[in-house]
């Protein structure tokens, strides 16, 4: 029963250390036994195992103290000695990643989602991993785990997409789908909650203790981050904007873009206003053509957006009057149009909320979703770096 102890204490106090390290950037043993209130002999045990197993690495001499002496050896966290898997699986093509634990993007992958959907999905995204870990030579033992987001509203606890629209799943087992064909440990979430912890923990976000992150795409959704933490909501589906209604008169007659889809994501989302500025033009126009067509002054084009992103409006200065977010990221597909749709909402929350918010452009381009997924799998995994 001692040993077994001894063991634990062990443990925990490697965890400690190597935490201290890791948000330190750079420390010494005598600074981790200051803040940590451990003796000096405990520390330097702890330093020791954490440096023979890879996770911390000593970089040279820090600055001697004013009564001279040796100089203290400096410490860091070594991010490359495991990896994280990535997996951003959305109705038009999936991503699939591998971060060391920093989340520095080290490969990728992606492959249209329709074409494999109904066949061999999951095979699939085995295969793309086999192929990334081949490349980098990584061993299994070097990954800790798999992050993947979901375009719906997912419950984190059983791992199963209950809605997810652009997919056609309804209570679709998802997390065991992924073990069925990985030997690592799996957590998912709905993919705008795993895009608002990317952006909180590498991206425009970093610092802010509240946000919104919302992706506008062929759908709307958002993620929350309030006081630092992610806010999933009693059912899980907690920032869901796209089913925000924002005109009375309409919502009795609107026809959503795809079954499952609300109101909002149906009248502002990238579908739509492509579909609505065909009818008015008389042939097939996409939702990047009718950006463009806005930028060119086209009176049909900017009728179409112009209606369709002030819906958008109302329901981010509804947001801001609700929880008076430090910050507001746009993200998704159509978050290329920034230059458009910044204006419009900005309009709409300086003359409808209470207070201004900041509202700026993601900076993340492909990996995204690789890092939110990294994110959500290292908030997530108690066993971390294996101690």
């Amino acid at each position: 029963m001692q040993s077994q102890n001894e063991e634990r204490n062990r443990n925990r106090n490697a965890r400690q250390v190597l935490q201290c390290v890791k948000e330190s950037g750079c420390t010494t043993r005598t600074e981790i036994a200051r803040k940590l209130s451990l003796s000096k002999p405990t520390v330097s045990a702890a330093v020791s195992g954490l440096i023979e197993e890879g996770w911390i690495v000593e970089t040279g001499s820090g600055e001697a103290s004013a009564s001279g002496g040796r100089k203290p050896v400096n410490l860091k966290f070594n991010p490359k000695n495991a990896h994280c898997i990535g997996i951003d699986i959305g109705g038009t093509k999936v991503a699939v990643g591998i971060t060391d634990l920093d989340g520095e993007l080290e490969c990728y992958r992606t492959f249209p989602t329709q074409e494999h959907l109904d066949r061999d999905l999951f095979e699939t995204i085995r295969g793309k991993v086999d192929e990334m870990k081949k490349e980098r030579a990584i061993q299994d033992d070097r990954i800790i785990g798999i992050g993947a987001g979901v375009p719906g509203v997912t419950n984190v606890e059983t791992g199963i997409v209950e809605e997810a629209p652009a997919l056609k799943w309804r209570d679709f087992p998802v997390r065991d789908r992924l073990r069925e064909v990985f030997p690592y440990p799996v957590y998912v979430d709905n993919d705008v909650n795993i895009g608002v912890l990317g952006e909180h923990w590498k991206g425009r976000g970093r610092d802010r203790r509240n946000l919104i992150y919302i992706a506008i795409g062929t759908g709307i959704g958002s993620g929350i981050i309030l006081n630092g933490q992610l806010f999933r909501g009693s059912h899980y589906s907690a920032g869901e904007i796209g089913y925000t209604v924002t005109d009375r008169d309409l919502a009795g007659s609107y026809e959503p873009s795809f079954e499952g889809y609300g109101f909002l994501e149906s009248i502002a989302g990238g579908t739509s206003v492509g579909r609505s500025l065909s009818k008015r033009l008389g042939r097939p126009v996409s939702a990047e053509e009718a950006f463009s067509l806005y930028r060119s002054g086209d009176p049909e084009a900017a009728e179409t957006i112009g209606a369709a992103i002030g819906h958008l409006g109302i329901a981010v200065a509804n947001y801001v009057s609700l929880l008076d977010p430090e910050l507001i990221i746009l993200g998704g597909g159509l978050s290329q149009s920034f230059d458009v749709i910044h204006p419009i909402v900005s309009d709409y929350v300086e003359q409808y909320a209470p207070k201004e918010c900041e509202i700026v452009q993601t900076a993340f381009g492909k990996e995204a979703g690789i890092i939110g997924a990294v994110a959500l799998l290292l908030k997530e995994h108690k066993g971390l770096y294996n101690i």
